[in-house]
């Protein structure tokens, strides 16, 4: 995780300012396997030292609606400016808005995983 978001901020247009966007696919977990508090914690640890201004949105999906309300609530130990920048929703139109993704061409592409590989940069 971390190499790969060295990667993304080395291609930055502007390094000393550089800004990324991470996606997180949840795809199969839900209330029955419980979300790792863990996770999230570890990936808060990760960012807030060492990218404190480079994370522009974390954008976690799908989430299911049930779990959002806990997932929010397990942000209450990030600090307010950087709790707005994670995103969970099971709203596929709310990701293509905050990632500027097109959402007619994930459709079209059958789906997050296709247009990720279509898209994919190595």
């Amino acid at each position: 995780f971390v190499v790969y978001t060295e990667t993304l901020l080395s291609r930055s247009p502007d390094p000393r300012r550089p800004k990324t966007s991470q996606f997180v696919d949840l795809t199969g977990v839900n209330l029955k396997q419980g979300f790792k508090v863990n996770m999230l914690k570890k990936l808060y640890r990760t960012f807030e030292p060492n990218y404190p201004e480079t994370l522009e949105k974390m954008v976690m999906y799908p989430v299911p609606k049930a779990l959002v309300s806990v997932m929010n609530a397990m942000l209450s130990f990030v600090n307010e400016y950087t709790r707005k920048k994670f995103v969970i929703t099971d709203d596929l139109f709310v990701v293509c808005r905050e990632l500027g993704w097109n959402l007619k061409e994930i459709e079209s592409c059958g789906g997050v995983r296709s247009y990720m590989k279509k898209h994919l940069k190595h």
